[in-house]
């Protein structure tokens, strides 16, 4: 008989189509499935996340639930995957879970966060998605925009394609600009990468990536703060959405769960955040360094989707 893990999963989605398995194209999850079958070749193994990325989004935390058809340490199946696993997804922590642990239902809250920068610089790292706007943006109005985003708003004009077809209400615990070095205290970033740091009890799909793009809307001044709240509260009026961020500077963050029973004892998930202590050094995010992306002047959603 199998037995469950619980795997926090870091990757670089630059080479994906996102997590979800889809055909004749490369995703995380068909990578992972074939790792976990190298590593197990006889047996069943079945492997589900929390959350589904989309193409070129990262993670620093993504939580997989697998079957092994093996009892082993977690330590050796995470070194024994790992072995199998392409240099830009490496799974950071390992644990036996039961299987009526539900892993995609359970989540309280998840966090993201969107690198970005104000300042041209070339030894930016290559995971910030936005690098420039020196001279034109105002970050003091980026900030107060995104806290307009914080509490229970109407996220219509937030999301893509959404596969929710009614109520596009979410509750924002926490929205936030910051520098990202106060996030990532010993990963060495300069006083020029900044952060939009978002946590929610859910999200619709690209929405996180078009929220970071009203903040750049207000800061250009192609927006004003007033009309972002008034598309927070759904209303149908000239605000519109110019553009979607680059998935290349969004990573999952972070997953948290509640505590749940197991036989006779409560057991809570921890994310232990062990990438921080290798983020950005990772091989994961040396590759595919990213040119400028500008906002000459206003543009349609659609011109920016992947």
């Amino acid at each position: 008989m199998g037995k469950f893990y619980l795997g926090h999963v870091a990757y670089n989605g630059d080479h994906y189509f996102g997590w979800q398995k889809q055909k004749d194209v490369p995703t995380i999850q068909e990578t992972f499935f074939e790792a976990v079958r190298k590593s197990y070749p006889l047996g069943r193994i079945d492997i589900k996340a929390t959350s589904r990325t989309d193409r070129g989004v990262h993670a620093l935390a993504q939580v997989v639930k697998f079957l092994a058809p093996r009892l082993e340490d977690p330590a050796i199946v995470m070194e024994k995957v790992n072995s199998h696993l392409p240099q830009d997804i490496r799974i950071t922590q390992c644990e036996r879970i039961h299987k009526s642990f539900k892993v995609n239902y359970l989540p309280l809250f998840k966090e993201y966060i969107y690198f970005f920068s104000l300042k041209r610089n070339e030894d930016l790292p290559p995971f910030v998605g936005i690098p420039g706007f020196e001279d034109s943006v105002d970050l003091e109005l980026m900030k107060a925009a995104a806290g307009l985003y914080k509490g229970k708003n109407d996220f219509t004009y937030f999301q893509y394609r959404s596969d929710v077809k009614s109520d596009f209400k979410r509750n924002i615990l926490e929205a936030r600009i910051l520098p990202a070095h106060e996030l990532f205290k010993d990963a060495g970033l300069s006083e020029d990468v900044l952060c939009f740091h978002v946590k929610g009890e859910g999200f619709l799909k690209q929405m996180v990536r078009l929220m970071v793009g009203g903040l750049f809307m207000v800061g250009s001044r192609q927006t004003s703060l007033e009309g972002l709240r008034k598309a927070l509260e759904g209303r149908k009026l000239d605000y519109r959405p110019a553009f979607i961020a680059p998935a290349s500077g969004l990573f999952l963050y972070h997953i948290e769960f509640p505590e749940v029973q197991v036989h006779d004892r409560r057991k809570k998930v921890t994310d232990q955040k062990l990438f921080l202590k290798e983020f950005p050094k990772f091989e994961l995010w040396q590759e595919n360094k990213k040119g400028p992306f500008l906002i000459e002047r206003p543009c349609d959603l659609r011109s920016n989707l992947d």
